[in-house]
């Protein structure tokens, strides 16, 4: 099976054989099994740009996608921000990951 990557501005995201990466600007920033996965899109104000966050998770059975930020173990962000316009880009994305790893999306 082929990795499932997405690639957005300087952010590659790439799924191989169990393991999430994220790559920024041409380093790697974070590597995690699946079944620890966490992503958020997070939204401050209506209209306005939020912020990604892709971590590991407290709880296995957490969403995997729409993470409670409370449920993260850690986590990381990488510079730059997310329009509410492309958030259905990531969330489909995401989605795709979490049937591979048999987990949810909220």
């Amino acid at each position: 099976m082929d990795p499932l990557t997405f690639d957005y501005e300087d952010l590659h995201l790439r799924v191989d054989r169990g393991v999430f990466e994220l790559f920024g600007a041409g380093r790697s920033e974070l590597r995690v099994p699946l079944r620890w996965l966490g992503a958020l899109v997070h939204y401050k104000k209506p209209d306005k740009p939020g912020q990604l966050f892709i971590g590991t998770v407290r709880d296995p059975n957490a969403a995997l996608y729409g993470t409670d930020p409370a449920a993260f173990w850690y986590s990381t962000s990488p510079a730059f921000r997310v329009p509410p316009g492309d958030e259905p880009l990531f969330r489909a994305y995401f989605a795709e990951v979490a049937a591979l790893a048999g987990r949810q999306v909220v």
